[in-house]
């Protein structure tokens, strides 16, 4: 009988189908862009209360049509349950808005307002429909890019469409950085600086120009801290390969320069890969978040619950997403965490997880996984996830034991044992990939300098929130020199023969790092040419500098803030290539040859 009328009801609606829904289609434009612009104009700019009262009517309104617009869509499509099964974010988003919009048009206020209350945080009660209207244009912004039609020549090149979500999400940050209301009164925040901290923040650096705890009001932390979560364990590189399998499918001849991104399974499957990064991360942030909020003491800067609370949320998705940025004055500095060896373990614990990368944590951690083991012992973890955990393991042991005894008597001086050894580790691992500091990098030993510039050199592991030339490439090229040493013909790791062709692609990759970070060094020596005559910098700094913002991780000696605008834009050029990788650069400025099947006669010359 339901079918009947579900059939009667599609038969009456046929004919004006396709006249309503392109109704739809275009009055979404003009809400959507409005929505966005009367959101910003909201949180951005200050405005009198008539004025606001008239802005949240707006956003009303644009709730309502998106409610009606997803009615009617269900009305009108042939099978209503797959289409709320095909879209069930956009569902729950919306359920969500009416369950608010209700109780809010009841009772004047808003349920999560009401929970926030309860709880007794009364400051994030007042924001708490700042998040609210955030996830609103999560959603808004979503729906546009979903249903956004593609003509079939827009087809792109995989590498060109990461590297544009990149930049639009930095362009994104940075005018939304230099919104009045994101800053304090008393700073104007320049073009400059904005675009280094969302370059910074987005490219998960840690580098910065300004002091995000004391120049940025809570709307600029929380921009900030969209940011980080945004660039952090490849999201944008995710959410642009599912974008582009969606709309366009991927041909075999870009199935190569997509696997620089992600492995052969994610490639197969994209969107039950993006969806088990995004539960993972987040789980792995709460988890951080409490144990952060319980390991500070409730008093001086975190005399207030509510600080306390937003300041472990933002420091574990900053630790876990190794973007090395702080709210707290002076950083990982500051007296309220400085002295807690516990924090330092959460905190390092968090940098080890983001810079391992996701699909080896799948592999060592799913239950699916484990249970495969147990039934069958004989089958090992992946060859990728071995190649990540031993040099990864290695690298952070190396690294604590150098720090240890270079710098026993120099910045470890004062710190007791246990002290020491956490201090140790915690240096060697955000050397790597992080970019907070529990100890003056400015007053560290210059042995101890050169070792941290190799550590950043090599960065994290392939396919996560780290830079460098991951620990992949290194363990390859390892293998390269010692099977060449060896004399043996092919390159071998781990019992398995590594092609050819990927040691070639190490080798590439290994080429473009170091030129870059010969040229960058360069160009600031020039830029910087005035403080290094007077002495404000060494030309260590700024070697220094530029290493750690090519491989992402944030570290510095104090001459951030202090660089010119040339030379922070040269900064800003080395977050950016780092984040987006030297060799997407290179494909994407590379010929395309019509054949590769041929070869040149052999030549030989004499090396070394």
């Amino acid at each position: 009988m339901i079918r009947n009328l579900r059939e009667r009801i599609n038969l009456a609606l046929y004919d004006s189908k396709d006249r309503v829904l392109r109704l739809f289609r275009f009055l979404h434009v003009f809400v959507s862009l409005g929505a966005i612009g009367v959101l910003t104009y909201y949180y951005g700019f200050p405005h009198s209360p008539e004025e606001a009262i008239a802005l949240i009517d707006w956003i009303q309104y644009a709730f309502v049509f998106y409610i009606v617009r997803f009615l009617v869509r269900v009305i009108y499509d042939y099978n209503p349950k797959q289409l709320i099964r095909d879209n069930l974010f956009e569902f729950i988003v919306l359920m969500i808005l009416i369950v608010e919009g209700v109780f809010y048009n009841i009772t004047g206020d808003l349920i999560i307002t009401e929970v926030l209350s309860w709880l007794g945080l009364r400051r994030m009660a007042t924001n708490a429909q700042l998040f609210i209207q955030f996830f609103f244009l999560v959603y808004v912004i979503t729906t546009i890019i979903k249903n956004r039609s593609f003509k079939p020549w827009l087809k792109v090149h995989p590498g060109l469409l990461f590297t544009i979500s990149i930049a639009s999400i930095i362009l994104i940050g940075t005018s939304l950085l230099m919104l009045p209301e994101m800053t304090i009164v008393s700073h104007d925040m320049s073009f400059i600086d904005a675009l280094f901290t969302a370059t910074s923040a987005t490219s998960v650096s840690g580098l910065t120009t300004v002091d995000l705890a004391t120049q940025f009001t809570f709307k600029g932390q929380v921009v900030v801290l969209f940011l980080i979560k945004l660039g952090g364990l490849n999201t944008i590189a995710f959410g642009a390969l599912y974008l582009l399998i969606a709309k366009f499918g991927v041909g075999l001849k870009h199935h190569e320069i997509l696997e620089d991104f992600v492995n052969k399974d994610s490639l197969l499957n994209t969107g039950t890969m993006f969806g088990k990064i995004f539960v993972w991360s987040l789980g792995i942030e709460i988890a951080g978040t409490f144990l952060l909020f319980m390991l500070v003491e409730p008093v001086g800067v975190y005399g207030d619950t509510e600080v306390r609370l937003f300041h472990s949320i933002f420091h574990s998705i900053s630790a876990f997403n190794n973007a090395g940025l702080s709210i707290l004055p002076g950083g990982m500095m500051n007296g309220a965490v400085i002295g807690n060896s516990l924090y330092h373990i959460v905190v390092l614990v968090l940098f080890f997880l983001g810079g391992f990368g996701m699909i080896y944590l799948f592999d060592l951690f799913e239950p699916r996984k484990l249970r495969e083991r147990m039934k069958t012992p004989w089958k090992t973890i992946e060859f990728g996830t071995k190649i990540s955990l031993y040099y990864t393991l290695a690298l952070l042991l190396i690294g604590a034991i150098v720090f240890f005894f270079a710098e026993y008597n120099n910045t470890l001086a004062d710190k007791r044992g246990f002290g020491k050894v956490v201090t140790s580790f915690f240096e060697s691992m955000t050397t790597r990939n992080a970019g907070f500091n529990i100890v003056d990098t400015s007053e560290l030993a210059l042995p101890t300098m050169i070792f941290f510039l190799f550590l950043m050199f090599v960065g994290a592991s392939s396919g996560s929130a780290g830079g460098g030339i991951r620990t992949s490439t290194f363990a390859v090229l390892l293998a390269s020199v010692v099977s060449t040493i060896r004399g043996k013909s092919h390159t071998e790791l781990f019992r398995r023969t590594i092609s050819s062709e990927l040691v070639m692609k190490s080798y590439s990759i290994l080429m473009f790092f170091i030129f870059g970070n010969l040229i960058g060094p360069f160009i600031l020596s020039i830029t910087e040419l005035e403080s290094l005559q007077l002495g404000r910098f060494t030309f260590m700094d700024i070697v220094f500098e530029h290493v750690s913002a090519a491989s992402t991780v944030g570290l510095s000696t104090g001459i951030t803030q202090d660089l010119t605008p040339a030379g922070k834009v040269v900064i800003i050029v080395a977050m950016f290539i780092g984040r987006v990788g030297t060799l997407t650069l290179a494909f994407l400025l590379g010929k395309e040859v019509i054949s590769k099947h041929y070869k040149y006669p052999s030549g030989h010359t004499m090396v070394g």
